[in-house]
């Protein structure tokens, strides 16, 4: 955490300007490092989640906790620490609405889904980095290799190369990104 990307030393980008930020499930070092570094961005702490909150960010929280279904029910903007994370990052604030950043169904991932090698093709940089947290993040395996005899999905930016040429000959289901954020 708290990273930060082409910033002056004097003065770091107010990215989180109008957040006004409440968090959840923290565990103490953690919640003093994403406070300090919402705050010193621009974000306001208004320390307890009230109509004044606009951002309720979790941390070992799922879908179906009180607070995040209060946070959905009251319109406030529900995100995990990776959205912190990935802002910070870029530089700027990270689009919230991504499926990345909800909070997950069942902190063990996905029922069934450690069965799953999942391996990728023709995504770059960011996006081939989102896939690989969200693969973690359903409790499959990821591979970088495309192993006929181990991998079981394979992602495909476009239905077309070689990975995916060997894939359909060994019967790799083939899917997209769509698949996976579903």
């Amino acid at each position: 955490m708290v990273r930060s990307r082409g910033e002056s030393s004097s003065s770091p980008a107010k990215i989180f300007g109008g957040v006004r930020f409440v968090l959840f499930g923290f565990d103490s070092v953690s919640e003093s490092q994403y406070r300090s570094e919402l705050v010193r961005r621009g974000g306001e702490d208004v320390a307890k989640y009230d109509a004044s909150c606009t951002h309720v960010i979790v941390s070992g929280r799922v879908y179906d906790d009180q607070v995040c279904v209060a946070a959905r029910n009251d319109g406030k903007v529900l995100v995990t620490e990776l959205w912190i994370d990935d802002s910070l990052d870029l530089g700027e604030m990270a689009d919230a609405n991504r499926v990345l950043y909800r909070p997950i169904k069942d902190l063990n991932g996905i029922p069934g889904s450690e069965s799953l090698h999942i391996c990728l093709t023709g995504y770059q940089r960011q996006e081939r980095e989102d896939i690989m947290k969200m693969v973690s993040l359903m409790g499959a395996r990821f591979s970088k290799p495309l192993i006929a005899n181990q991998v079981t999905h394979l992602i495909c930016y476009k239905f077309e190369g070689e990975k995916y040429e060997l894939a359909k000959k060994v019967n790799i289901k083939l899917v997209n990104h769509r698949w996976l954020e579903d």
